[in-house]
């Protein structure tokens, strides 16, 4: 066996291409495991949960498999674009100079040497040539030839919903180097990195340490920020429920004023019918289909309906004396607004729930509440089409249009103003059951009944 003594390159000699690759011995995987759990009792304790691409030896490892993966592969090229979910650990060939190793749970696609990588952790072995790039969340790595890992920070539903209400939770990636040099920007700032040097950036920030160094604070910051959405989401219910029940005290105080002026408007009115200086007229509330025409011009809608009270409601001796009523009939108009209470917040709790993401905070909210929390969420979300359910209401009670069948999709703010002008109605057809039609309108809208009487306006359709 001759030796060669110049600086000719090997395939000059050698036909690679029909040189056949000799198999593993059989104990390779097991010689190589025992190897890194050596490394890894010398010193440096049990890893941590979850895969750290920290150790040296393992990266120098897994870059050696995929070297002997790639030349081997050379005879199949690999697609130049394509994409991937990884359930379990899978590698993969990029185009004709990248292989990578995707943890589970990783997600990348690619376009040549352009990836887009959007979450999980990823190991990239590149051969040297022109500018490989892989774009993140949080910003984009440049490289010419090397090996290096990526783990990007999947943003959780609830950290969403909270950056969209203000919170702004950013995404979090770690690169990490092992051979080579790297180069990544993130929000106007860039950095090169070496072999054995690793990067945490996101929220515009770049930190630089050690390979080591920098999974520790890595992990640590995810396992931080899985608390942070949960705590800003909680503070901002909050705070939104100190808002609601200070707008309800004012509310509260401006409708004690407000009865007391009506009382006295309607005992004066009262007196003027009985002599028959003044027509009787109808309750302002007793709305028509013609009514609700014209409210829905404007996209107003109306309501008086059973207050509801955590003891429940029943008329005094002196309010039935002036209701007409027997003494027993108390007993039925207790029932009728329990009843209706429980009509009422059937159809609002899911609907508050669903607006709070939260069923305990609906129970603790209330019918009361709830419909302003509805409304105000759901205007926020998108003002245009709570105005339209507004109107919409306005003119299915009108008759323009059907009511919905059962199962049709409605907007949140629809569905609730549907029951809530549903219920007079259906107050009235309890009472119909005890004291007849007509005796049921005229105690419904008598003034000696404890209403809620509520109007909500979010005016007429633009260009109209």
């Amino acid at each position: 066996m001759s030796e060669r003594d110049d600086e000719r390159p090997l395939s000059e000699d050698v036909d690679l291409e029909a040189w056949d690759a000799a198999p593993p011995p059989r104990d390779f995987s097991e010689r190589v495991v025992e190897r890194i759990r050596a490394e890894r009792s010398d010193g440096q304790g049990a890893a941590p949960k979850g895969r750290r691409f920290g150790s040296r030896a393992t990266a120098v490892v897994i870059a050696a498999s995929l070297a002997a993966s790639v030349a081997l592969a050379f005879r199949s090229p690999a697609p130049a674009r394509g994409s991937a979910i990884a359930r379990d650990r899978i590698e993969l060939t990029m185009g004709s100079r990248a292989r990578v190793v995707l943890e589970p749970g990783a997600e990348l696609a690619w376009d040549g040497d352009d990836v887009v990588q959007s979450r999980g952790d990823v190991f990239y072995r590149v051969e040297p040539g022109a500018r490989f790039r892989v774009k993140t969340p949080a910003g984009v790595i440049e490289v010419k030839g090397t090996c290096f890992g990526v783990r990007v920070a999947e943003m959780q539903k609830r950290d969403i919903k909270v950056a969209a209400a203000g919170a702004g939770a950013a995404a979090l990636v770690l690169l990490g180097v092992y051979e080579g040099k790297v180069a990544l920007s993130h929000d106007g700032q860039r950095a090169e990195l070496g072999a054995g040097e690793a990067a945490t950036f996101g929220g515009g920030r770049v930190e630089r340490q050690s390979l080591a160094d920098g999974q520790k604070a890595f992990d640590a910051k995810v396992a931080a920020r899985g608390d942070e959405p949960l705590e800003a989401a909680n503070q901002n219910l909050v705070n939104q429920v100190t808002d609601y029940k200070k707008r309800l005290e004012a509310l509260s105080a401006q409708k004690v004023e407000l009865e007391g002026k009506l009382s006295s408007t309607e005992r004066a009115l009262a007196a003027a019918q009985a002599d028959g200086s003044a027509p009787r007229v109808k309750h302002d509330f007793d709305l028509s289909q013609d009514d609700w025409k014209e409210l829905a011009k404007d996209g107003t809608v109306k309501a008086r309906t059973p207050c509801i009270k955590p003891e429940g409601w029943a008329p005094s001796a002196e309010q039935l004396q002036r209701l007409g009523l027997a003494p027993d009939d108390a007993a039925t108009l207790k029932t009728a607004y329990a009843q209706s209470n429980e009509r009422i917040w059937a159809a609002l709790r899911p609907l508050c729930a669903q607006a709070v993401n939260s069923a305990e905070v609906a129970e603790k909210l209330g019918p009361s509440t709830c419909q302003h929390l509805v409304l105000d969420v759901e205007g926020a979300k998108d003002g245009d089409a709570t105005n339209e359910a507004m109107r919409l209401v306005g003119e299915i009670r009108s008759g323009a249009r059907p009511m919905p069948g059962p199962g049709e999709k409605l907007h949140p703010v629809a569905k609730m103003f549907l029951a809530v002008t549903h219920e007079p109605k259906a107050f009235e057809d309890e009472l119909a059951r005890a004291f007849g039609p007509e005796e049921a309108h005229r105690i419904a809208y008598s003034d000696e009944l404890c209403m809620s009487r509520s109007t909500w306006g979010r005016g007429p359709r633009k260009g109209k």
